[in-house]
């Protein structure tokens, strides 16, 4: 890669002339291997910003930060202190707020925003999906269903009060860390899991709670897939919520693909 002078979001020089200060957002698989790669590559200054919601967080290689940037305002303030020339939204499909944010932060200095983002599922054959556009929809569908069902959730800590409150239903919901609130609801089972998850211990689940109906965010990925393989060999239903739509950043699917968009944009600079 040919020397180049990069340019800070206030005009000054960086404060390393060669060196392209990039900006990870992240908290997902994929953000942690980017930062694995970007972080033994000299060519880069790369910083990982998580926001510090789950405790037992995995390791990320390289500089981080910890914390919220306190709405798009904070993030501005951040890209321009920090002199970002790059910034690669990594965070989980379904963080669509800081995704909002992060493409007007750098639509104001004109920096390239790359979203890396896993590629959803695709409903395959003897699938039985109804796909819905958000979870407002999916507790909708469920209050319209007259029979009461255990639902296995799995659509994370926020949000449960809207199922909770549909009494028809028992719910288990899986979830990483447990939701105080939530312990005492008669009908909500809590399970404190992290994935990846196997086949087999998505079966045992699914027979022990007698599991009726599935809900899913598209989240993508193989961590929690085995889930959609038992629902598929044992005819279960799956309501699937639907990613939010993306801002038009440049969007990549794999790690490979932003190290490669990296490479071409600086070298030809």
């Amino acid at each position: 890669m040919t020397s180049q002078t990069f340019r800070t979001t206030t005009g000054k020089t960086n404060h390393n002339d060669t060196q392209p200060r990039i900006l990870i957002l992240g908290g997902t698989t994929e953000a942690n291997e980017l930062a694995e790669h970007l972080s033994k590559d000299p060519t880069f200054h790369v910083t990982t910003s998580r926001a510090g919601v789950t405790v037992n967080r995995a390791k990320v290689s390289g500089n981080e930060r910890m914390g919220g940037f306190g709405g798009v305002e904070g993030l501005i303030e951040y890209l321009r202190t920090s002199a970002i020339n790059v910034v690669i939204d990594a965070t989980h499909p379904f963080a669509s707020t800081i995704t909002g944010n992060t493409w007007t932060a750098c639509q104001k200095f004109e920096i390239p925003h790359l979203i890396l983002q896993r590629s959803a599922w695709c409903a395959e054959q003897n699938d039985n999906w109804i796909e819905v556009p958000d979870i407002q929809t999916a507790q909708e569908y469920l209050r319209t269903l007259e029979n009461s069902m255990t639902v296995f959730l799995t659509t994370g800590q926020k949000k449960l009060d809207g199922f909770i409150a549909i009494k028809q239903h028992k719910f288990i919901a899986r979830m990483i860390e447990p939701s105080v609130s939530d312990a005492e609801k008669q009908n909500l089972k809590i399970i404190l899991q992290r994935g990846p998850f196997s086949e087999d211990e998505e079966t045992r689940l699914v027979k022990e709670e007698k599991i009726d109906l599935i809900v899913c965010k598209n989240s993508g990925g193989t961590a929690t897939y085995a889930k959609l393989i038992v629902a598929r060999k044992h005819n279960i239903p799956v309501l699937m919520i639907s990613r939010p739509p993306l801002p038009s950043a440049i969007v990549k699917s794999t790690v490979k693909g932003i190290l490669s968009w990296l490479q071409n944009h600086f070298s030809a600079l």
